[in-house]
């Protein structure tokens, strides 16, 4: 019995039932726009997928994560057992299509691993650093899991499953070792986590803190204790299981400990900043203040073209929107634009992107993301009316800017495997490519004459190193793609100048440093840019006659997005600052520092932080002793100048590693919690591509090149065969066509036998495809018999716009009833459903059921006879949702569902027969902080022979015994009735009628932060929440219903019933646990006693 409780309990975790129950019942959707036709290459360590023309981005990645693989298997003194597969999306938008996962992705989510099959997705965003960064990130995670799951045929709580990985190290790690150690953006983080005292204790981190103070964490550790201690805290982990033995174990002190010294040496290395630079709001004039409005995001400002407005991106609503704010005080005058709630405004890309105002002050123009590929979209600011809609034909768009002369815009576009800025003419409706090259081309801004533009580029610029190494050089160089790229820093971004008529480019010379945003001044002599040279994103200027570039701030924390008021003497910024960005107003337009040179930060000096500066010199050392395989790939298509990709058919595919993805003989891997959006294996990726000044391109490591260590232990594997099979005699890669296996997902189970009940077995498999297109699920439960057996299987076909799904089910159930008669059902049938999404906000979905229900009596003295139903159910369900998720339910947004439902027997008309319409109505206001309102209205009506019914009361999934009635356990009630609740202050089942209605009324609010306890479990629990909450709801039969009487002049309430009480909810991780104190009420009298209830679930 026990072990079936547990099977039990297992698949609602499986189906994602227990923490966001209510998923099943609503949710957003995740929409297949366009079909890919996938193809991969393998390298030694690698099978990477790809799409569409990425072959040459597969080509560049394979040599990025071999490379970033020699560091990982270094550091961590550990070589992978099998292949990881890896999947390149051609843009984010196409990213958050994948099946590889069913998590609906956000925007911040720039790529992720999941340890089912140790799978590895990423999209290109068209920088090459962004793309390199997150390659290696999620390597990590991938080294990390093979490292402590293996490849093992093993239970899903089998003792290396069970070892607590903090969040922490996972996310730290991985960013310790894609920035070579530490960067310049995780210093800024930390050191306004540091000011500003929110720096975390670890077992409490969360969100992008979780990655970078992470970061910092475990840089700490290899500061003070050394690179081998990181492999030593895994090994240690699983073994003893939990991170505080495990860190006691390799480092000698316990995670508090850890944290303690970790904070004084934060305290230590950025107290002092304090008294060297200055915060945002010291240098200008704040319009926004995250801290009071409860925002996060306030950013991107533009100057109207009369000076006296701003429009800027905020999130102060939850949904990141577009308002118009007075350049004076910040005071909002309007919201412009209300996005996140529809598939026409599906997203604004505000952290990448930004706004634009017409010459003439009436119009804006900004990028959205609309069913599912990014337009442009104009609105008249006076009305908030969008009056056109242009899509193009590129993976993505960002960074609108309106010309002076109200005739063009130019934006960055991301085309096939390169971004390049495009000028869109609005008269004549065409496009014309500034260069298309392969450089990122991206930030543009327009000079006063309309001719000519300035963007920021990692094109060679005579700043950097390329230039001054490679003296012939030119613009004009019609190097190829890899030669380029294996020469020149592709991290390193400058400023450029362009004339449209021409289409000359030159450098604009403003010095060292990684050089973005620039802001042409309205006079055309000057630009506002961003620069990190001293340690920090700071604004500068650069006069164009070249006599002088100065720096304008010194903050400590970042600034970005710089604007020029219109009569050039004013610039408005975002900065970060308190965990948050707002927007400022600069006045004082002066040099700053020592004839306008800041002082560097003790990381550009490297007082600390210099295990990057260590790596650069020990990596470039290895460099020169051998060539890497980036180089060679480019001399053999330099020698066969077509790049002749040889399409596999599978004619090889017995030669390839039995683990390999040409094979299904891959052995399963039960599943861990690996893929949460909020906490999870993610990289949120950064709108700064460049790196910190220290950064260099590291040439790629040779697929054939092995340290001793690393040649020691891969003597003979299951790689050394892939590098001489799968490329071609020219050097390039054999493509092979993706094709459709199955490989187990997860798999559970356990068997048994006694003299009495004979063998017995429970299982669970699941099994997918590797895009996650196809899924299998198979649960059982065996019996000695095949009639007592219960079984299920279900196939889902996830690829098309349209999802459909199919399957069939047999179980047998014994019952007891209230008068301890004993009768038993056997229940099979067959299903199939599909569901249409209109959107990411909006579906469609349908379901047809055949059931067969066989009941017998087994009591001899039962007068009930047997029966045998044969029922035919279709119902159909309109359901929308656009809600922001809290800590324990819904915390904005609203959702709704509408369904029809019908069933009937076929083949005996007389037997269940009914038609039902139901409507369910959530809407939540978030009122400040973790404060909110939340109301529900629901109802439904059934019509019929047998209609169906409706039980009221009570909460779900309710923990404990429930008493019911023998009417409950009719055919029609057992399997086609539906209960209604939450009704608290009553129990499931005490009133039931074919039409009901019920309105919930609740108010949320924090109520403990942390909750710690050492006895009777050594537990800590973060956020547990309250409610104060108002049920009232009543069910009826046919036209009687009577909602209230009055006698002796009180008046109360009939079949209307109403409770009102309290509630504690507390997220555990793996489901929300409830309680809930309720009293039933008529409104004229209150129960003596409370009912009280122990849930689990989310809120409604």
């Amino acid at each position: 019995m026990a072990k079936k409780t547990l099977l039990i309990f297992l698949l609602i975790l499986l189906a994602g039932g227990l923490v966001y129950g209510q998923d099943k019942y609503f949710g957003k959707n995740k929409v297949q726009y366009k079909q890919f036709e996938w193809q991969y290459i393998q390298t030694r360590h690698f099978d990477i997928y790809f799409a569409d023309q990425m072959y040459e981005t597969a080509k560049f990645a394979s040599t990025a994560l071999e490379s970033a693989y020699v560091v990982v298997s270094e550091q961590l003194n550990y070589t992978l057992s099998r292949r990881v597969p890896v999947f390149i999306y051609n843009s984010p938008n196409d990213f958050q299509q994948t099946n590889i996962i069913s998590s609906i992705l956000s925007e911040g989510v720039g790529g992720f691993t999941e340890a089912f099959k140790n799978r590895i997705a990423i999209p290109f965003n068209g920088s090459t650093e962004d793309f390199r960064h997150v390659l290696h990130h999620e390597l990590t995670h991938a080294v990390t899991y093979d490292m402590l799951f293996g490849n093992m045929f093993s239970s899903l709580l089998s003792r290396q499953r069970l070892f607590d990985l903090p969040l922490w190290f996972a996310e730290g790690y991985a960013e310790y070792s894609s920035r070579y150690g530490w960067d310049y953006f995780a210093d800024m983080v930390v050191r306004d986590a540091t000011i500003n005292n929110y720096l975390t204790p670890p077992e409490y981190l969360g969100g992008y803190l979780a990655y970078k103070q992470g970061q910092a964490m475990v840089n700490y550790i290899v500061e003070n204790y050394g690179e081998q201690k990181l492999g030593e805290f895994l090994s240690k982990g699983k073994v003893l299981l939990t991170s505080n033995k495990a860190l006691k174990a390799s480092v000698g002190i316990d995670q508090k400990s850890l944290f303690e010294d970790f904070s004084k040496e934060m305290k230590r290395r950025y107290w002092p900043e304090i008294a060297r630079r200055k915060e945002p709001g010291e240098i200008g004039k704040a319009l926004t203040d995250h801290t009071k409005d409860g925002s996060g995001f306030n950013g991107n400002p533009i100057f109207s073209p009369k000076g006296d407005r701003l429009a800027i991106f905020s999130d102060r609503s939850d949904y990141i929107e577009v308002y118009l704010v007075s350049a004076v005080d910040g005071k909002v005058i309007d919201r412009l634009v209300k996005a996140e709630r529809s598939g026409d405004l599906e997203s604004l890309h505000s952290y990448l992107s930004g706004i634009t105002f017409s010459p003439d002050g009436e119009k804006i123009a900004f990028v959205v993301k609309s069913k599912g590929q990014d337009a442009l979209y104009f609105l008249t600011v006076r009305n908030k009316k969008i009056y056109k809609r242009k899509k193009f034909d590129f993976n993505s768009i960002l960074e609108p800017v309106w010309s002076p002369d109200g005739k063009k815009i130019l934006f960055s576009a991301l085309d096939g495997r390169k971004r390049d800025v495009i000028v869109y003419d609005i008269e004549n409706d065409l496009t014309h490519h500034l260069k298309n090259d392969i450089f990122d081309d991206v930030e543009p801004s327009w000079f006063p004459d309309s001719r000519r533009i300035a963007f920021s580029s990692n094109r060679p610029h005579p700043d950097n190193d390329f230039i001054l190494n490679n003296p012939e050089y030119t613009p004009e160089d019609s190097l190829d793609w890899w030669t380029i790229y294996s020469k020149f820093e592709y991290a390193n971004y400058s400023l450029f100048m362009a004339d449209l008529e021409t289409d000359e480019i030159k450098p604009i010379l403003c010095g060292p440093g990684q050089n973005r945003s620039p802001e042409v001044a309205p006079d055309g002599e000057r630009i506002a840019f961003v620069s990190n040279r001293n340690g920090i994103d700071n604004l500068y200027i650069t006069l164009l006659d070249g006599s002088s570039t100065f720096a304008i701030t010194d903050v400590l924390t970042g600034i970005d997005n710089p604007s020029w008021s219109p009569d050039g003497d004013r610039i408005a910024f975002s900065s970060f600052s308190k965990g948050g960005f707002d927007v400022y107003i600069l006045k004082d337009i002066e040099a700053v520092g020592e004839n306008g040179v800041l002082e560097p930060t003790d990381f550009v000096k490297g007082v600390y932080g210099n295990a990057q500066e260590k790596f650069v010199k020990e990596h470039k050392e290895k460099e020169d002793a051998e060539e890497s395989a980036l180089t060679a790939h480019a001399e053999a298509a330099a020698e066969d100048s077509s790049v002749a990709a040889e399409i596999d058919e599978g004619s090889e595919a017995d030669e390839l590693p039995t683990d390999s993805t040409g094979e299904i003989t891959e052995e399963p891997k039960p599943q861990t919690d690996t893929t949460r959006i909020e906490d999870g294996d993610y990289i949120f990726v950064s709108d700064k591509p460049g790196p910190d000044p220290l950064d260099t391109l590291f040439s790629d490591v040779s697929f054939e090149r092995e340290t001793p260590r690393r040649a020691e232990k891969e003597k003979t594997n299951v790689f050394d065969s892939v590098a001489s099979i799968n490329t071609l005699p020219s050097g390039e890669f054999k493509v092979h066509d993706y094709k459709v296996k199955f490989t187990p997902d997860y798999v559970n189970g356990g068997f048994s036998y006694d003299t009495f009940f004979g063998l017995q077995g429970q299982s669970v498999f699941v099994f997918s495809d590797y895009l996650g297109d196809h899924q299998i699920y198979l649960v059982t439960d065996l019996v000695n018999t095949i009639d007592q057996t219960n079984l299920q299987v279900y196939y889902l076909y996830n690829k098309l716009r349209t999802n459909y799904g199919i399957g069939a089910f047999h179980t047998k159930n014994y019952y007891l009833d209230n008068n301890d008669f004993l009768f038993s059902d056997r229940f099979y049938g067959f299903q199939g459903y599909l569901s249409r999404p209109f959107s990411k906000f909006f579906r469609v979905e349908a379901f047809a059921s055949q059931y067969f229900i066989d009941r017998k009596y087994h009591d001899a003295i039962d007068p009930r006879p047997d029966r045998s139903s044969k029922v035919t159910t279709a119902a159909i369900g309109l359901v929308q949702d656009n809600i922001i998720w809290g800590i324990t339910g819904p915390l904005n947004g609203r959702r709704s569902r509408l369904d029809l439902e019908g069933a009937i027997d076929l083949f005996n008309e007389s037997d269940i027969s009914y038609y039902a319409a139901e409507l369910d109505y959530r809407r939540y206001w978030h009122l400040k902080s973790l404060f909110s309102l939340a109301f529900r209205f629901s109802g439904g009506a059934s019509w019929g022979d047998t209609p169906k019914r409706y039980f009221l009361g009570g909460t779900s999934n309710k923990i404990g015994n429930t008493t019911v009635d023998a009417e409950v356990y009719d055919v029609e009630n057992l399997y086609f009735s539906q209960i209604v609740t939450p009704l608290r202050g009553y129990d499931y089942f005490d009133f039931s009628g074919d039409k009901y209605f019920l309105a919930n009324f609740e108010f949320r609010y924090p109520f403990v932060d942390y909750l710690k306890m050492n006895f009777p479990l050594p537990l800590t629990i973060g956020y547990v929440t309250g409610n104060w909450f108002y049920d009232i709801g009543a069910v009826w039969e046919g036209s009687n219903f009577k909602g209230g009487t009055s006698k002796d002049g009180t008046s109360r309430l009939n079949d209307i019933k109403s409770a009102f009480g309290f509630g504690i909810r507390a997220n555990l991780g793996i489901f929300v646990l409830r309680y809930d104190l309720a009293w039933n009420t008529d409104l004229a009298d209150i129960a003596a006693h409370p009912k009280s209830y122990f849930s689990i679930g989310a809120d409604f």
